[in-house]
């Protein structure tokens, strides 16, 4: 017997173990703080997935920036996405700008968008909500300029951390 809508990636849980991570980088408006968590594939935190804005770190999982928060800064101050909190990615299609636009929602409301090169390959998703946590967040003088999430659109993330479980 067949199960309607059911997607070869069904089922399949991702394991992500994070390390608790702290940075601080000097720019021309002074310094900026960086909170949150760095990634691994494996607990004993030898195989780290990096940042990419371009490309997806893994087949449909991605590690990367947020773009477009200086539009939502007042939506970026919100508990809702700090280090560690659960966010869910949703397909714009009637987006003028972008018909592959994959918006990131946090408390029901939208922060900004997945960067399009790789909203653009994670496309062919449907209608399917995908699910992740924002990993980093930066900030200057206490306000928040800045997240990274970590998600898919294709498989269930399981994130643990040496403290807690960060969601599911």
């Amino acid at each position: 017997m067949s199960v309607p809508n059911r997607r070869a990636a069904d089922g399949i849980v991702l394991p992500v173990f994070l390390k608790p991570d702290e940075r601080s980088v000097e720019s021309v408006d002074g310094e900026i703080f960086g909170v949150g968590f760095r990634a691994f594939l494996d607990e004993a935190h030898t195989s780290e997935l990096l940042e990419n804005d371009e490309a997806p770190v893994l087949p449909g999982v991605f590690f990367t920036r947020v773009a477009g928060v200086s539009f939502h800064d007042d939506v970026l101050q919100l508990p809702h996405f700090a280090a560690g909190q659960p966010v869910e990615f949703r397909q714009e299609p009637a987006n003028p700008l972008d018909h592959n636009a994959l918006a990131v929602m946090g408390g029901g409301l939208r922060v900004g968008f997945v960067p399009a090169a790789i909203a653009e390959v994670l496309a062919p998703s449907g209608t399917r909500v995908g699910r992740g946590a924002v990993l980093r967040e930066w900030s200057t003088n206490g306000v928040r300029q800045d997240i990274w999430v970590f998600g898919s659109m294709h498989v269930q993330l399981s994130f643990a951390s040496e403290d807690r479980t960060v969601t599911d």
